[in-house]
């Protein structure tokens, strides 16, 4: 039996946690230098037998188990397209005027097949799920350049090529073609139905999250102390005075006594405080627990899911490893400061079943502030039915906005929608774990979160913590000045910092430093300093991109000191 499997260009964690990706990856270098080493001679042939392909997005054929072959697709970015290393500037001028108007272009960087499966029609199946793939992640058009052997192929599938422009590598000549996914879409409908892309099983009982420190520390509080956590995104600043007072008084009760059954005492400040009905909040010990709580009610394995790409990652996790439903990604792009394109979101989300949007996002930073006219579009069948049932917004980050304004008041108009908030990163209660949910559906949600969720020293430090906002208003005026401070100075070092509202900032890596992501990582954890690679955390990312979790100005200093060091 045929199967197609999706995976991101891996990391070297990627490789030690997964085995079937670390066979796949290995299955690919390996064909790719059989291919264009031994056969066509574009490359010098390496001891190794090896030849790793430079794409960022992978789908590979599996027969009975057996490697196939593969297709590469890297996505548009601020340097062009690799093709233009091989063309002239004529050539990809002319390729440029069948583009969609302001519209996504994906390359397919490489389809291989190995020699004794060739013209057996596998090549097209690859094709069809590269454009899948593609239409999936909200591209509009699809280029490719192929050899002369290779040209019946992309005909097959309406690819217009080029056939006035070509160019020599080795002994191969090669010409650039172009597709409209569109038009493309509706031709080969009824193929693509049945095309099916699976991922590989990446430590399928958890999600990354960082926090490698634990693993250096232990339970070692001193040694702890000397460390920079910044991979983890808890807070710098410390807890409520009047919260940690009011927990430390009744420290004994904590450790002995069974909490509010169903929280009582909490939903009911929280719903106080937001100026929300207490019968629409729920509560539990973290946004994750909501998650896993309540995600299976509101979404089966026959759902269409979409989701942001990048964005915390729990999500994902939860949607194939969890439920098995149908995801489709839409890209946020480094080029266009990771800004959601708002009309796109809108009618691709009307076509799903469930939409889940972080808002300020993780792990770019990026706020939006158009929200709730994004929620009314999406649920509006004005101009048409809409398909979606469900929308989860994450606003985890959102008091860290100045004038921020939360959809937590919107639940009440529209059934679909659902705000979860953890208290953890903006009330520093990570360690005592406290979030909820504001939705207008909360009755029939509530019996699936367990009684005690929230436990009682957790309990006495959000209900205090709510009652101090003052404190925390000035602590992220800190953080703002910091993040500020820090994000010069890591530009000052060369990197590359996309601006954010909260408490950690998304970078790449210096043009000059020669390493990717995990080097850069490993050599930080070296000296001390626990910093996220941000490679895995969407399919827009790539081995050049560092997250820094925002910390005290001391702290951001010895990070900053670290990393003179290294780059």
């Amino acid at each position: 039996m045929e199967r197609l499997v999706y995976f991101q260009r891996p990391n070297a964690a990627m490789l030690a946690e997964s085995e079937s990706i670390r066979n796949l990856w290995d299955e690919i270098s390996h064909l790719r230098h059989t291919v264009f080493s031994d056969e066509l001679s574009q490359y010098e042939t390496q001891e190794s037998k090896r030849l790793e392909d430079p794409g960022q997005h992978f789908i590979c054929l599996i027969l009975k188990e057996k490697f196939i072959g593969y297709v590469s697709l890297n996505f548009q970015t601020e340097t062009g397209f690799r093709m233009k290393k091989y063309f002239t500037k004529d050539a990809m001028d002319t390729l440029a005027t069948n583009f969609y108007p302001d519209g996504t272009v994906h390359e397919i960087r490489g389809l291989t097949l190995a020699k004794q499966f060739r013209g057996k029609g596998l090549g097209l199946k690859l094709m069809l799920a590269s454009l899948k793939f593609s239409e999936q992640n909200g591209a509009t058009d699809l280029i490719a350049m192929g050899h002369t052997e290779a040209l019946p192929l992309y005909n097959s599938i309406g690819m217009n090529i080029l056939m006035e422009h070509s160019s020599e590598a080795g002994e191969v000549k090669f010409y650039p073609m172009h597709l409209s996914i569109d038009e493309a879409m509706r031709r080969a409908s009824n193929l693509l139905d049945q095309i099916v892309i699976d991922t590989p099983e990446i430590k399928e009982d958890a999600c990354y999250h960082g926090g490698a420190s634990w693993a250096a520390s232990g339970m070692d509080f001193d040694l702890r102390d000397q460390l920079i956590v910044a991979d983890v995104l808890d807070s710098p600043f410390p807890p409520c005075p009047q919260a940690s007072n009011a927990v430390t008084k009744n420290i004994e009760r904590c450790f002995k006594e069974s909490p509010p059954t169903q929280c009582e005492p909490l939903i009911q400040k929280i719903a106080q405080t937001r100026s929300v009905k207490e019968e629409n909040v729920l509560v539990s010990s973290g946004s994750s627990s909501l998650m896993f709580s309540l995600f299976p009610q509101l979404i089966n394995e026959e759902s269409k899911v979409l989701i942001l790409s990048p964005m915390y990652g729990e999500y994902l996790h939860i949607l194939t490893h969890l439920i098995g439903c149908n995801v489709t990604h839409f890209p946020l792009y480094p080029d266009e400061g990771f800004e959601i394109d708002k009309e796109g979101l809108i009618s691709i989300s009307r076509e799903h079943d469930a939409v889940i949007l972080v808002n300020p996002n993780s792990p770019t930073g990026v706020y939006c502030g158009d929200m709730e006219d994004i929620i009314r579009d999406i649920l509006s069948n004005k101009n048409g039915q809409t398909n979606c049932k469900t929308i989860w917004v994450d606003e985890t980050y959102i008091e860290y906005v100045k004038g921020y304004q939360s959809l937590e008041n919107l639940t009440e108009e529209f059934q679909e929608l659902i705000v979860c908030k953890s208290m953890s990163k903006c009330y520093a209660l990570s360690g005592l774990r406290a979030a909820y949910a504001v939705t207008s559906n909360a009755n029939y949600l509530r019996k699936f979160i367990p009684p005690w969720a929230v436990s009682l020293p957790a309990q006495i430090a959000a209900i205090e913590s709510l009652n101090h906002p003052e404190y925390f208003k000035e602590q992220y005026e800190k953080i703002h000045k910091n993040r500020e401070l820090f994000s010069e100075q890591l530009s000052n070092l060369g990197f590359r910092v996309y601006p954010g509202v909260a408490n950690y900032i998304l970078t790449e890596l210096p043009e000059e430093y020669p390493k990717n992501s995990s080097s850069f990582v490993s050599k930080c954890r070296e000296k001390g300093v626990f910093v996220r690679d941000a490679e895995n955390m969407g399919i827009t990312l790539n081995s050049r991109f560092i997250r820094f979790a925002v910390r005290s100005e001391e702290e951001n200093e010895t990070i900053i000191q670290c990393l003179n060091n290294i780059v």
